[in-house]
């Protein structure tokens, strides 16, 4: 399957904004990070706002976008419907901070930023949970859309806080322990899911040449192995694994460093993190062999 770039990027962004914006939240619950509350949320809106344009380019036919948005069972209006819930509780989130002359925002309203962005994340995985491409149907893949989250959003509230308050040394090291959690639990879940996708794809006949009915002017083409292990396919699911072990090696380093230090490995990490994911989404398109052609 070729590349969906506008996709790739949606889900990198998507993720990005939602992690950052479920770190500040879970800083918000501690009573941590006062200072870089409202910075790290016009990042996140900011991050979303980058996805929401990315997504556009993946369509010939972006103005009929909200023809599907009258069906509430496609992957689409769900996006969608979820993302304007995380925009309303980020603009009650800033409504608070202006208010508070503390950079606090209410416990409860905190929990449910946490909720909204862990329901975001899950639902743009599961809008790839397609019984007809098994490499992709799995609850691993959106866990592993969760493990990019759990990496971006903490290393992107570390490196903001040792930009706008070093001085916190207590929230930068509570923010770093919380990094080097996401990132253990990103490459976790970055290889189970690569894992899942070789099994899936071995379960799959081999099929050499295959006419594509949907395309009846192309010539005929062929097929790779329906695994992200196979041919060129191996590069990018090996860089996938690597850049999210670096990433979690980084944060292990960053979280026994003091501010200046921790700022350096977490933009180190987070650059890692965000190599890893890229190429995972690689993988996973040249891994989503449809079944069509076998029936």
């Amino acid at each position: 399957m070729e590349m969906q770039w506008p996709l790739i990027l949606f889900t990198a962004f998507v993720a990005w904004s939602a992690g950052l914006f479920g770190t500040q939240s879970v800083l918000a619950v501690m009573g941590k990070a006062k200072k870089a509350q409202k910075p790290m949320l016009i990042t996140s809106a900011a991050l979303l706002v980058i996805g929401g344009v990315a997504v556009f380019f993946h369509l010939e036919h972006w103005e009929r976008i909200f023809n599907g948005f009258g069906h509430l069972s496609s992957g689409i209006a769900q996006e969608l419907i979820a993302i304007v819930v995380l925009a309303i509780v980020m603009v009650v989130f800033f409504v608070m901070l202006r208010k508070g002359a503390g950079g606090e925002v209410p416990r409860a309203l905190a929990i449910v930023g946490i909720v909204v962005a862990v329901a975001l994340v899950c639902v743009a995985g599961a809008s790839y949970l397609m019984p007809a491409r098994p490499t992709w149907n799995s609850i691993t893949e959106v866990l592993s859309l969760v493990g990019n989250a759990c990496a971006f959003g903490p290393l992107t509230a570390l490196l903001i806080m040792t930009l706008v308050d070093s001085a916190d040394g207590e929230g930068i090291s509570a923010t770093a322990r919380i990094a080097l959690v996401g990132t253990v639990a990103n490459a976790v879940t970055t290889i189970i899911f690569l894992i899942v996708m070789v099994i899936a794809g071995g379960s799959l006949t081999d099929v050499g040449y295959y006419f594509d009915p949907t395309h009846p002017t192309h010539a005929m083409q062929t097929v790779a192995a329906a695994n992200p292990f196979a041919g060129g396919s191996a590069v990018t699911a090996v860089v996938a694994i690597i850049g999210a072990a670096a990433a979690a090696a980084l944060a292990l380093v960053g979280s026994k460093k003091p501010a200046p230090t921790a700022k350096v490995l977490a933009i180190a990490a987070l650059a890692c993190a965000l190599i890893g994911a890229v190429t995972l989404r690689m993988a996973f398109y040249a891994s989503g062999l449809s079944m069509f052609m076998f029936f």
